[in-house]
């Protein structure tokens, strides 16, 4: 190779380098939500249909067996931030709410992660059963739980069963995120965990799914189970 063409390559190299940007492959754009959502479960707000959920759930630690379908759908306005989900389930293994949080551990459930990223955590945990079973607590790393947590300010959620299985809608409110460590703005980045738990009998033994997978065995309390969440400017497509 002359001389020439090894400084005509470097200089493509170098452009290249300055013209791209590469966003991190576990991205998630949270979309701007103008309007107001009704936590009730029912998903019959326009921005369901305007934007696409995210579908792209694992069987953690097994790529080859197919999860039942699991749709998750995630907004931001100046009032907080939606979370919900829409869960194919035959067989849904729920109970009633008990004063026990610690009930939900054996059913079908949802789980939402928010960590601001810094090592040791602490990160923040709420787990949504079909009949509205709630463990919301804060935890730190590695298994460090604290099950009085809960989300300050009135944060509401809703959990219903579907003809096909079940569906959970929560809306955190800005005052509580922002406790978390979180800022509720456009251009915002945080760490953001979407599992659930898909049991065929109550406190049977689950199957679990995740939507980022680090290939080991099950265990989501761990910094690499975490994806990254990017809240969108109000005028910009998901």
């Amino acid at each position: 190779m002359t001389r020439l063409m090894i400084c005509l390559v470097i200089a493509l190299a170098v452009m290249g380098c300055a013209t791209y940007t590469h966003e991190p492959p576990n991205l998630l754009r949270v979309p701007y939500l103008s309007d107001l959502i009704t936590a009730d479960g029912n998903f019959d707000e326009a921005c369901y249909a305007q934007h696409a959920p995210l579908t792209s759930f694992v069987v953690a630690a097994d790529h080859v067996r197919k999860p039942p379908l699991t749709k998750a759908w995630l907004f931001w306005n100046d009032q907080g931030l939606v979370c919900s989900f829409q869960c194919a389930d035959s067989t849904p293994a729920w109970a009633k709410p008990d004063a026990n949080e610690r009930e939900v551990d054996g059913q079908d459930r949802v789980e939402l992660f928010l960590w601001n990223g810094k090592p040791g955590g602490p990160y923040f945990c709420i787990e949504a059963a079909p009949a509205g079973a709630i463990h919301d607590y804060e935890a730190r790393f590695y298994r460090k739980f604290d099950d009085t947590w809960s989300p300050v300010g009135e944060w509401m959620h809703k959990a219903a069963l579907t003809p096909g299985g079940y569906a959970v809608e929560m809306l955190i409110p800005k005052s509580a995120i922002e406790a978390m460590g979180l800022k509720v703005e456009s251009g915002s980045r945080f760490k953001i965990g979407l599992f659930r738990a898909d049991f065929d009998t109550l406190n049977g033994q689950p199957t679990w799914i995740t939507w980022i997978d680090h290939g080991r065995e099950p265990d989501f309390h761990t910094a690499d189970s975490f994806g990254a969440a990017l809240l969108m400017a109000p005028s910009a497509k998901r």
